[in-house]
């Protein structure tokens, strides 16, 4: 069942129904600060995946993992600035119950499933976690550049059916992006609880 997104005033060629299958959106936001959000966000989770391996393997664990924290908190934010642009990518995300890295309202629903209550620490992730972040993360790097070269062929392109069709791709492409950011967020223990409320 596909979540009905809120329509930004944003400008845009193509028209969303999320009434229809999934795989079928035909709106393709293209404001150019997606490509810069997005790059961004993809620069952050290497940032988080690299800070919290390096806590687990040295001996300066404190200070990786407050930086780790930093750079969540940074992903939050730039997450909550491209759902402002890109209604596709917002629906995805509150499909897989990530609305807290929308505009939207927080739902109590997401809190117990990626957050450690703020009366427990969150433990240092294992090394098999280390591993599945490593290439969590990976992915979801690979994920956000292809919807940013996805953007550009669109706006490149001539021919309608080659908009189309990169634009459905891209749109795809989204719905992986918070795929693997709750997969992330399970291992992550994100948000962190200050950002709860």
């Amino acid at each position: 069942m596909a979540n009905k997104s809120p329509k930004k005033n944003i400008p845009n060629q193509y028209t969303l129904d999320m009434s229809m299958p999934e795989n079928k959106c035909t709106e393709c936001p293209d404001h150019p600060d997606l490509l810069l959000l997005r790059d961004a966000a993809a620069d952050e989770r290497e940032a988080i995946a690299l800070y919290l391996e390096a806590a687990k393997n040295t001996s300066f664990t404190e200070i990786f993992l407050h930086i780790a924290e930093e750079e969540m908190h940074h992903y939050l934010m730039i997450m909550k600035h491209i759902s402002i642009l890109d209604p596709v990518q917002t629906a995805y995300l509150q499909k897989e119950n990530l609305d807290m890295l929308t505009m939207g309202r927080v739902q109590a629903k997401w809190k117990h499933k990626y957050c450690v209550p703020v009366t427990e620490e969150a433990p240092l992730p294992t090394a098999q976690d280390i591993q599945a972040i490593h290439y969590l993360t990976k992915a979801l790097i690979s994920e956000l550049q292809a919807i940013n070269k996805y953007q550009r062929y669109m706006n490149k392109t001539l021919s309608d059916h080659n908009k189309h069709l990169f634009c459905l791709i891209m749109n795809e492409e989204k719905e992986h992006v918070a795929e693997f950011t709750a997969a992330l967020f399970e291992l992550t223990h994100e948000p962190l609880p200050i950002e709860m409320d």
